[in-house]
């Protein structure tokens, strides 16, 4: 009887055995049948994922511009709403109505501001680039006699070889304004694209504006699902750095936003009195770039001063003087006081995120990066300003002078 029972358990375990190696072989013959079935359809399955991700980001499109078009009308919502609780008691009994008249009045500023945009500067920019485009030749002409005139007087420079360099330099500004009007015409004839864009903004308003009337809602379910799915004292810690993350980007993107408007107004203005050829396009140019921090203001300049040069050499000196009299004033005086050095970033660490970003994600990246990078910065110093003090609780290294400056001290002493 224990024979028996001895040769079940091992009949038993044989059994158990060869199913487990039948299962694994089973498992191992069907990962190798899948594998050459997505290998041979490769070009299927990509094509499916393109059209599924193309359908995602059209359906994902309308609520990343409604939150994008909430976050940066945020502060200024914000703003109306403390005026309206400060005139009124009215106001401060019912914030609902206080809420939704305050974002009533920033799509009152925006809408207003596109449709003035849509009447009067997308004709007015049309205008002046097929006018520019159409003159190319006259201008270019015109400055090589020019430039010719005035190396002609110079014997030991060819004037030929000067319009030759010169030409060769302008040469792909010539080809875009060439092929400019062909290119708006385009533009304006692609009805369905335009329909979509349109469709796409109108959804993203409403978005918008139920984001920022239930914001606090929304803000209360998130951190209720944080608080659910990890410990007090770690959520807490997520929740204060995710405000001090929104916080940089906040201040960066809304101050130079304001940065930007005021240099571009400016440059308007000062184009418009100095008689510079057209002074809505080089101010537009000139406030579109000033958002790219450093590089931004010299990347406007040259398409700026490349203009008037064509139509006006010496005006082109002036207007240059006018830009770097204005990047001065940005810089050290209008960037400083809206922006109030939040970033606290060095400029070698701005010129490596504006490179990195722009690298990565071309012109947004080039805007964007400064704030990612500037995140970057805070909680990796602080991440090794931590380590540093576990490591060294007392008397670290860095807590001493540096040799040469030991030696300096102890000579003088």
């Amino acid at each position: 009887m224990k024979k028996f029972d001895y040769f079940r358990r091992n009949r038993n375990d044989q059994d158990k055995l060869l199913a487990k190696i039948s299962i694994y072989i089973f498992l191992v013959a069907a990962a190798l049948i899948l594998f050459e079935k997505v290998i041979g359809n490769l070009s299927g399955i990509g094509s499916n994922i393109a059209t599924a991700s193309s359908y995602l980001k059209a359906l994902a499109a309308p609520f990343l511009m409604g939150f994008a078009i909430a976050y940066v009308m945020n502060p200024f919502m914000n703003f109306f709403d403390r005026m309206l609780k400060k005139s009124g008691k009215y106001f401060v009994q019912h914030e609902k109505t206080t809420r939704i008249l305050a974002i009533l009045i920033n799509y009152t500023i925006i809408i207003g501001g596109t449709i003035w945009i849509v009447i009067y500067l997308v004709p007015e920019v049309k205008e002046s680039i097929i006018a520019f485009a159409t003159n190319i030749t006259v201008y270019s002409e015109t400055m090589n006699i020019r430039i010719q005139n005035i190396f002609d007087q110079i014997t030991f420079i060819d004037s030929k070889d000067v319009n030759n360099v010169i030409n060769h330099i302008l040469a792909p500004i010539q080809h875009a304004s060439e092929n400019a009007p062909e290119v708006l015409e385009t533009i304006a004839g692609n009805i369905y694209v335009f329909g979509r864009v349109t469709v796409q903004f109108i959804m993203a308003i409403f978005i918008s504006f139920y984001m920022l009337y239930d914001k606090e809602r929304f803000g209360r379910k998130i951190r209720k699902g944080v608080y659910a799915f990890s410990t007090k004292e770690k959520a807490e810690r997520f929740f204060i750095n995710v405000n001090r993350v929104h916080h940089i980007f906040q201040d960066f993107i809304v101050g130079k936003a304001i940065d930007s408007l005021i240099i571009g107004i400016l440059a308007f203005i000062g184009l418009t009195f100095m008689q510079a050829p057209f002074p809505l396009i080089l101010s537009l140019i000139l406030g579109v770039t000033n958002m790219i921090p450093y590089f931004g203001p010299f990347i406007g300049a040259i398409p700026a001063i490349c203009i008037t040069l064509l139509i006006d050499p010496v005006l082109a000196i002036w207007v240059g003087i006018f830009i770097l009299i204005l990047q001065q004033f940005d810089g050290n005086f209008l960037g400083p006081k809206i922006l109030s050095n939040s970033l606290d970033l060095s400029p070698l660490w701005i010129i490596l995120a504006v490179l990195v970003g722009g690298g990565v994600m071309g012109p947004l990246g080039m805007f964007i990066g400064v704030p990612i990078f500037a995140t970057i910065k805070t909680f990796g110093g602080e991440y090794i300003n931590r380590r540093y003090e576990k490591k060294y609780p007392m008397d670290g290294p860095m807590d001493f002078p540096e040799p040469s400056k030991q030696k300096d001290s102890d000579e003088i002493s």
